[in-house]
């Protein structure tokens, strides 16, 4: 017993001596492992493993380039991009957290009891709400605890004005219509970017941003847009909506000269501004007759003394019965402008080729892009010869079978107001760099000749006559001569004419002698009278007044005045230049009833004083420095603290006048 004892035991022994071995081997392998793996990680990955580590608490961040400015020609400031701040609070590394609420309610305008509430918090992380100007910025200063996130956002300093043709940003920065997004590679500039760390829980600290690639700031454009003339007509075309109750409406202005266009608006009731003026064709009804005219004089099938007979107001060629909206015998191609007889003009027309007759207005640019800036231009509608019928010839000579848009009509009578020569319309006039030197600039643009100086002058004059004595006479300016014709038509709805809506039109060119600016004039759907002689034509005129009494180089008004300035009352719809004291209520005013003597140079005043504008808000501050004479650059937003020079300073109309906003 004992010796099967003693063996037993022993081999318990010897096993357990074995387990001990087997385990010692594992710890010892597996110590052997966890050296080796610590020496690569250590000694032959700690470069890659230390990276790593690091990438874990920094995180790259794009920095968004400041957008370039958008300028009217004058340098008038219309879109900008601002910097802005967003503020957030750590109260817990606050180390005086009464004078930090102190200082946040002064610097930045917070409630003090909302920033003491803030600051004895027990949250880890606060953002106050707002976005606050650099100027804030600065009377905040460093706080150990505040933090300042930078922001570009995008204001328009005109408020509305010219937003048509300027477009928009969306909220994410996107580019919609207009010339923020048709230039908008242009605009952005180059993005850089930043290395944010994160703090020991994981939590990005916009002060721990490290600037790695700085942003490129966008280049600048200066649009041919003058932000006088475009605050005129938008006043005009606003007013001409009200009283007419048209649906909507458009005006354009021109400088016939180089085809850029000085104002452009368009209104629709119940949507956003977009401009309708480039973008919705239409039918043209009789503005289109002198382009018919054009092509029968340049041709040699008829000369303006030519006549037919206007069937007494009644014809029908085959199945079409063509009306005049008054009964008329014989008429000249002269007579058949001015009284806008569709019958004779349509009898004239068969004088040409279909070929003849649409190559013509194809040449006066109906029915093709201009090419200007817009993303979103329509072409309108010309049908090629092969797809006419029999009667297309009538029709399309009174405007109808074809679709212009209000920009094709405003080139096209440019193109009769300087002697011939279709323009390419634009909005650019210049793109500067970030330094502000140039980058390029763009020269006007002949397209083609399309009639001769003289088939163009023969024309204008029976365009002037049509003002004085024709159908427009609603569009004279009793002694400047005014060169236009008007138009109604049916409007079009979802393929087919809408009954009892109409569209009344007006085209033209000022001083008919010379022109200086071309005018398009479309109001929708007008209740009540709708004729274009008493619709539109009248907004022509208090538009040429409008312009003539605001100071903008957009015209040279020395060169034009044919009557004298005299003395009235603010009150007066033509209100001119302030007296040299700047005093509001003392103006002149343009008398526009015939016969009055010319105005001579020494009568306009030399010198204006500054008005005080402190105070005013930037839009409003810009409006009467505009309406006084001077040329405006808008910095900052919110009200104005300063004007540079002063309020009170003698300067020369049309001098630069600076202000400058402090607030949000």
């Amino acid at each position: 017993m004992s010796r099967a004892t003693g063996k037993r035991g022993g081999g318990w022994s010897s096993a357990r001596t074995v387990r001990r071995g087997v385990v010692a081997s594992g710890f010892l392998l597996a110590g052997t492992v966890i050296a080796a793996k610590a020496a690569m990680l250590q000694i032959v990955q700690h470069e890659r493993w230390s990276a790593a580590a690091e990438e874990q608490h920094r995180e790259r961040v794009e920095l968004p380039a400041r957008r370039g400015g958008i300028y009217d020609r004058n340098g008038v400031a219309l879109a900008l991009s601002e910097e802005m701040f967003r503020v957030s609070l750590a109260p817990q590394e606050l180390r005086d957290p009464g004078a930090v609420a102190e200082r946040i309610a002064a610097g930045l305008g917070r409630p003090p009891s909302e920033m003491q509430d803030i600051v004895e918090s027990s949250d880890r992380w606060v953002v106050l709400p707002g976005r606050y100007t650099s100027d804030q910025r600065r009377e905040v200063g460093n706080l150990r605890g505040v933090y300042f996130e930078s922001q570009l956002e995008r204001f328009y300093p005109q408020g509305d004005a010219g937003r048509e043709v300027i477009g928009a940003l969306a909220r994410d920065g996107r580019a919609l219509g207009g010339i923020e997004q048709e230039l908008d590679e242009v605009l952005r500039g180059q993005p850089g970017y930043s290395v944010l760390r994160r703090d020991a829980g994981g939590r990005m600290r916009p002060t721990m941003s490290l600037p790695v690639v700085p942003p490129t700031e966008g280049a600048s454009v200066y649009l041919t847009i003058d932000s006088d003339l475009q605050e005129i007509a938008d006043a005009s075309l606003s007013q001409a909506i009200r009283e007419t109750g048209s649906s909507g409406g458009d005006l354009l202005i021109g400088d016939p000269d180089t085809g850029e266009v000085l104002a452009a608006v368009s209104r629709r009731s119940g949507r956003s501004r977009s401009l309708a003026a480039i973008t919705a064709p239409y039918e043209p009804g009789s503005t289109i007759k002198p382009f018919v005219a054009a092509a029968l004089l340049t041709e040699g099938r008829a000369t303006l003394s030519d006549s037919v007979y206007a069937e007494q107001g009644f014809w029908r060629d085959g199945s079409r019965a063509f009306r005049d909206t008054s009964p008329h015998g014989w008429l000249s191609l002269r007579s058949t402008i001015e009284v806008s007889s569709n019958i004779a003009i349509a009898k004239f027309a068969k004088r040409l080729s279909a070929g003849q007759q649409y190559a013509y207005l194809r040449d006066f640019g109906f029915g093709t892009l201009t090419g200007i800036a817009h993303p979103a231009e329509s072409s309108g509608l010309l049908r090629r010869p092969r797809e006419w019928s029999k009667l297309s010839s009538g029709s399309l000579a009174m405007g109808y079978e074809l679709l212009v848009t209000p920009l094709q009509m405003l080139a096209a009578y440019g193109a009769l107001a300087n002697g011939g020569v279709l323009m390419e319309p634009t909005f650019i006039r210049e793109v500067r760099g970030p330094d502000g030197r140039s980058l390029a600039r763009r020269e006007p643009v002949q397209l083609r000749r399309v009639v001769s100086e003289e088939v163009a002058r023969s024309l204008t004059d029976v365009l002037a006559a049509t003002v004085n004595d024709g159908t427009a006479t609603q569009a004279s300016l009793g002694d400047f001569a005014v060169a236009g014709k008007t138009g109604t038509s049916r409007r079009v709805v979802d393929g087919g004419y809408r009954g009892g809506g109409y569209t009344s039109t007006f085209a033209g060119y000022f001083p008919a002698e010379d022109p200086q600016i071309v005018l398009f004039v479309k109001l929708d759907e007008p209740q009540g009278e709708y004729y274009g002689g008493v619709t539109a034509a009248p907004v022509t005129r208090e538009t040429l007044r409008g312009i003539l009494a605001a100071r903008t180089p957009g015209i040279d008004r020395r060169t034009l005045l044919t009557a004298r300035i005299v003395e009235g009352p603010r009150s007066s719809p033509l209100t001119a230049w302030p007296s040299g004291h700047g005093d509001r209520d003392d103006t002149y005013v343009f008398e526009l009833s015939p016969g009055l003597p010319r105005a001579s140079a020494e009568e306009i005043p030399t010198s204006i004083a500054v008005p005080a504008v402190v105070g005013q808000e930037l839009r409003e501050a810009a409006r009467q420095l505009h309406d006084s004479g001077f040329k405006v650059r808008v910095e900052g937003r919110g009200r104005v603290t300063a004007s540079v020079p002063p309020a009170g300073s003698l300067l020369e109309p049309g001098v630069l006048v600076t202000i400058r906003g402090g607030g949000a």
